[in-house]
């Protein structure tokens, strides 16, 4: 079986977007589309399908083939596409992890993307790491995350993890420790560190859950990082995070009575390529 394929990117995030009801996401299939040596190559995998409640529906599937958690930057991509095929106007409508999100296409392929519903929440969750007793963020909008300041986890663990530089530390190696920590188990979570750079601009490296490695990008834990910024009283949205691929993801919400409102998203999505692949 031949189906279409258009390989995506959303911040350095890469996807294969497919858009055939007849498409079957096997958890082998994806990993071996998903393969950057023996496949296509991909973070993961967004399945476009007709709505009857939206303008489309989207489902995402994460390298490993595990899916139904929420993708930001994946809908971006999806947003794009269903724009650029017709499908939609500027403004649309879509359904993912059983919500429905409103998005709309800006000028130079920006996407904005709406949330109206607030995560769940816990500013401060201590947690033992390394014979350590160290105070993480945790965040969840759809998908999990813990959201780490990278000031104080440098002055934790400096000698020990040899940190010299937000730049340069091993994410890799810190981010899969703590995405499998046991306080998070069985689901386990996507782990962020935030550095300032200056008033409401900081970086980010995000270790993604079902990627199993440091991504160039993760707008839900952009997100979910904004927020942390915020409660910590460390700046007001707007705030704009750097990703590894140096994409800048700019994010905004009001906040009141406990909760998260008028959540967005606002960060770049392109059509890398099309191809055909053979199933």
């Amino acid at each position: 079986m031949k189906i279409n394929f258009y390989k995506m990117n959303g911040a350095g995030n890469d996807f294969i977007l497919i858009d055939d009801e007849n498409f079957t996401p096997e958890p082998g299939l994806i990993q071996k589309m998903c393969d950057r040596h023996f496949g296509i190559g991909a973070d993961g995998v967004l399945w476009i399908r007709k709505s009857s409640i939206s303008d489309f529906s989207v489902s995402y599937f994460n390298s490993d083939g595990t899916g139904d958690a929420l993708c930001i930057n994946g809908a971006r991509c999806a947003v794009l596409y269903a724009y650029s095929k017709n499908l939609t106007g500027k403004t649309s409508r879509f359904d993912f992890i059983g919500k429905v999100f409103e998005a709309e296409v800006l000028d130079d392929n920006d996407i904005k993307v709406l949330l109206d519903y607030s995560p769940e929440f816990m500013l401060r969750r201590n947690i033992e790491f390394h014979s350590k007793l160290i105070s993480v963020a945790y965040f969840d909008l759809g998908s999990k995350h813990i959201v780490i300041d990278w000031d104080e986890f440098k002055s934790d663990f400096q000698e020990e993890f040899k940190l010299l530089s937000f730049d340069d530390f091993d994410v890799n190696l810190i981010g899969k420790e703590l995405r499998l920590h046991p306080s998070f188990q069985p689901d386990g979570v996507n782990v962020n560190f935030i550095n300032k750079i200056y008033d409401r601009f900081y970086k980010i490296r995000t270790y993604e859950r079902g990627v199993e490695a440091e991504t160039l990008a993760c707008g839900s834990g952009s997100i979910a990082s904004a927020m942390f910024i915020f409660l910590m009283n460390k700046d007001v949205p707007p705030v704009e995070l750097q990703t590894r691929g140096s994409k800048i993801l700019k994010i905004n919400f009001e906040f009141s009575d406990n909760s998260f409102k008028n959540i967005s998203l606002i960060g770049p999505a392109e059509k890398v390529f099309e191809g055909v692949i053979d199933l």
